[in-house]
């Protein structure tokens, strides 16, 4: 029992990591739109701005692949923490039913 529940406290904070690089990510998405849009001549695009535009780019796509990776952690948490559930469920299954033939019997004989 005590796994699982570190195995939810652990889904819980990938989740809220996972959910603060998407805030992340986006936050730097809506930079570079906006960086694209205050150029609105090309004739305005220095060296400069290019750069910083590709080095944003490259800063959303390395949120994204570090997202990916925290999105398929979170995913393997849930069939762990799902796989233990139905481990669990079926013991108490288990459990219950012998209880129930051990009180049947034991009716029987009084």
């Amino acid at each position: 029992m005590d796994s699982s529940y570190q195995d939810l406290s652990d889904l819980e904070k990938s989740v809220a990591h996972a959910g603060s690089q998407l805030n992340c990510m986006a936050h730097k998405l809506h930079e570079v739109e906006q960086r694209c849009l205050d150029c609105n001549n090309l004739e305005d695009i220095d060296d400069t701005c290019v750069l910083e535009l590709l080095e944003s780019m490259s800063e959303v796509r390395n949120e994204y692949i570090n997202l990916r990776k925290d999105i398929q952690e979170v995913q393997q948490l849930q069939r762990d923490v799902t796989t233990s559930i139905r481990f669990q469920m079926r013991q108490m299954h288990t459990t219950y039913q012998v209880l129930k033939k051990r009180l049947e019997i034991k009716t029987t004989r009084k």
